[in-house]
């Protein structure tokens, strides 16, 4: 039984078409890839249904973040009290007015944008021994910023012993 070759034209012509898939999957992947990079953050959904997300180790993630903060009601920043230097790692816990929790959780970065609804809120933040507690209050159409400073350890201002005499 013989096989059917195709002509040279059709062979020629299908692999062209491959070529171009292959290189439409390619750029795909490196898209994929590139997202991942920017956006190496946590997301998810806060008790109220509203989106949250939480990074902004590196100036990628920070401005791929910034980027979109007019997407969420409120802002938060937690960072060292003496240099500014962001902190990581902080446990945040959002209350609304009857003390319902819509967030609880540790931020993976300095960074936590949420999309709450008008309201007011209970935040409160721990690092370590220290915990702080702010309120707000979110209106409609507005987006509100926050900023923790915690007094630890800072690897960026050590403190200075006093000289001996």
């Amino acid at each position: 039984m013989k096989h059917a070759v195709a002509p040279k034209a059709d062979r020629a012509q299908r692999w062209h078409r491959l070529r171009r898939a292959a290189s439409w999957f390619a750029l795909g992947l490196l898209g994929l890839a590139a997202t991942s990079v920017a956006l190496g953050v946590t997301r998810g959904t806060s008790a109220q249904g509203g989106p949250w997300v939480s990074g902004g180790v590196g100036t990628e993630e920070i401005s791929a973040l910034e980027a979109r903060r007019a997407d969420y009601s409120l802002g938060l920043v937690t960072a060292v009290k003496r240099s500014g230097a962001y902190l990581a790692d902080v446990r945040v816990r959002i209350n609304d007015a009857e003390g319902r929790t819509v967030f609880d959780g540790p931020l993976d970065g300095p960074w936590l944008y949420i999309d709450l609804a008008p309201g007011r809120y209970t935040v409160q933040a721990s690092f370590g021994a220290e915990t702080q507690k702010v309120a707000t209050t979110i209106h409609a159409g507005e987006h509100r910023q926050l900023a923790l400073y915690f007094d630890v350890a800072d690897p960026l201002a050590p403190e200075r012993k006093p000289e001996a005499k």
